[in-house]
Parts: C-alpha cells; structure tokens; sequence
C-alpha cells in the first residue's frame, strides 16, 4: 500500500509527550466513596463464597453505581481517546492479595472480557521476577528492561500490589505517533511495515498450527482511516530465523527507524504504578515496557503485579493477521504446551543487527559470558 495513498484521520491516540500537562490528564483517581463501594462489594462476594477464583466473577457481580458510570467513560478513553487510562487509588491496606485481586477483576470487567495469556489458559497472571525459581523466557517475569512492544491482545491491565525497591516503572508510547513520524520522515519505509513479518508462536501453538505464523502479521494497519500496530521485535527475528526466510536490508532500516522513534524522549511517557494503581493499555494503539528493577529482599515486598489481557467488541478494526495463533486474539489454552522457546539460542545464533537496541545488548552479553 503506498505511503501517499493512505488517508489517516486525526486521532486522539496520536500523543506525544508534550500532550499531557501532568499525570491527571490520563488518570483516573478514586475518591473515598469509590473505595467504600468497591470495599463493599467485595466483602458481599467473599461473604457469598465467591471470592476466589476471581476469574469466575462477571460484571453484574459489581453493581459500582456512580463509580461504575466514570470507569465505563475510562473505557471509552481506551478505546477511542488516548488508548490508555491510569486508575489511582485502588483500596489495598489491610487487605489479602486474594481480595485485592478480586477487586482489581470487578474493574477490568467494565472494559472487557479476558483472554487466556498463555497456553495453560491463565486468566489472571501474577507479574513477578521468577528468575531464581523457574527457567522462563517470559521476560515480564524477570527483572530485565523490557523495551517497547505489545502483546498478542486487543487490551492489557496491569495491576500493582507492591512496587520494587527501585526501578520498573511503566513506559507508553502511541504507536500511531510512530506510525505518522515515520510517514513524514521516511515514507518509502512503511511498505515493508505495513506487509510486516512471521511470528514464532513460541511453542504455544495448537496440535494442527505450525511453530511459526504461515502469514505476515502488519506491524502497521491502516482501516478506515485509523492506524493500529502489532510489534514485537524478537518475535518475528525468532519466526523469520526458524523459516529460514532472510529480513532484507530495507526491512531492517524501517524497523530500526521504528526503533529510533519509538526511543525518542518527547515520543513516551513513564511513570510508577503505585500499590493500588493499574493501567489498562489499548494495544492496538500503545505499546508498552518496563524499565529494569531491584527487588526488595523479603519476600512479601517483593514486587508484584496483576495482569489480565481483554478484548471487547468494536474496540478497532484490525486486520485478521493481528491474530498470533490464528482465529483467536490472545494464546488460546492448550493442553500440555508452554512457552518453550529458547532466546537465549536466538540471541547466540541471528545477526545482532536484526535484533532491537535492547535484544542487541544482551546477544552480546551472552555472547561474551555465555547464557545469563
């Protein structure tokens, strides 16, 4: 598709960070009355035996009155304005983590319906470093910088319990920002951009899948004037090596440049998610990261978040192809398969040019010291 023959419509979700004057423009922050409500409907449910597994609540168990009149607004500046909100204020003192969790559940169903995050099926996973307990290459259960990317979901939520000691805090940039810079710097790059790339399924894919998408996943699509991203760089280096199918060098420049603006300072926002805070990111529109962290030393101050995946109907029209593992948004459960890929090997055996600036300092690293 050429570059001039697109026509893009203003969007709201084209930030910068000059956008916002101060966080308040994209938070949310829950008054006293909110607490008591979302209190109270808590204990109800857990007085009802219902209080865990979260993942069986719905949305008429959380009758939130006022409250749930300014969290369906939230909704529509996800899917229609910013792409993204922050909720502030969650109650959290003197509560379980179960409880906690099931409050953070009640929000996220005025958004919309979960996603299985991953082979097991998981509804509701816990973000912590892992490293010292489990072999995983899920790096969002580490402590490692986490550059900027979506996941195979329409919508993400993070939910903070305890922050780090110092460190992780949360990175957004507008992949419709990107999207346009590159349009008007580099025009002739988005070709390669918009016919995109194979995905490594990672090893979660189906019994009758093939280990790697058989089609190209857009980094950018473009429909009915609105632009959505789908980018996660190691990913289709991973595909693209496991199908032998060479990047070509223009391929590369115009993921770089994606790169480069996406690092830009004035093209991102990052801040600290407080316990009793969570985001809820239109991945369509945002990309997200995580800076690196160090961890508290006892264990329950460790730091410790919630994540749920979402979708919702008619949250933007993306192509078909956005669908990692085929028909279904998100990593849909299947029985006796889990993430599986070895990066470490990816990182020791492709070009680090083909690698992001970060997957860049680790390949060397790993190619001097040997696996982390």
């Amino acid at each position: 598709m050429a570059a001039n023959a697109i026509q893009i419509a203003p969007d709201p979700a084209a930030w910068t960070t000059a956008t916002f004057k101060s966080p308040a423009d994209y938070t949310v922050t829950l008054s006293d009355a909110d607490r008591r409500q979302l209190l109270v409907t808590m204990r109800d449910i857990e007085c009802q035996g219902r209080l865990t597994p979260p993942t069986q609540l719905t949305n008429s168990d959380f009758p939130l009155g006022a409250l749930g009149e300014r969290l369906k607004r939230a909704f529509e500046q996800v899917r229609s304005g910013y792409g993204f909100v922050v909720i502030s204020g969650l109650p959290r003192e003197g509560l379980t983590f179960d409880q906690f969790a099931a409050i953070v559940w009640g929000v996220n169903t005025f958004f919309g319906f979960p996603l299985s995050q991953n082979a097991k099926g998981e509804l509701l996973s816990d973000v912590v470093d892992a490293t010292a307990v489990e072999a995983t290459p899920r790096m969002y259960r580490s402590a490692l910088e986490l550059g900027l990317h979506t996941d195979p979901t329409a919508m993400l939520c993070l939910a903070c319990w305890n922050a780090a000691k110092s460190g992780g805090e949360s990175v957004l940039a507008s992949g419709v920002t990107v999207h346009n810079e590159i349009a008007r710097r580099a025009p002739q790059l988005l070709e390669a951009l918009y016919r995109g790339f194979h995905y490594h399924r990672l090893g979660e894919e189906g019994a009758h899948q093939e280990p790697v998408t058989p089609y190209r996943i857009p980094v950018f699509a473009v429909r009915n004037g609105k632009v959505s991203v789908r980018s996660a760089r190691a990913g289709y280096v991973a595909g693209h090596h496991e199908m032998h199918i060479p990047i070509s060098d223009q391929e590369i420049e115009a993921i770089d440049r994606f790169d480069e603006i996406c690092r830009e300072p004035g093209n991102s926002i990052t801040f600290q998610l407080e316990p009793g805070d969570l985001v809820v990111v239109n991945n369509y529109a945002v990309m997200h990261a995580r800076k690196a962290f160090e961890d508290h030393a006892e264990p329950e101050r460790k730091r410790r978040l919630l994540r749920i995946w979402l979708d919702a109907r008619n949250l933007r029209d993306v192509p078909a192809e956005f669908n990692q593992m085929g028909t279904q948004n998100g990593i849909p459960y299947q029985e006796g398969r889990s993430c599986s890929y070895d990066f470490q090997k990816l990182f020791r055996e492709v070009d680090p040019k083909l690698l992001g600036f970060r997957q860049q300092q680790r390949a060397r690293a790993i190619r001097s010291n040997g696996p982390a």
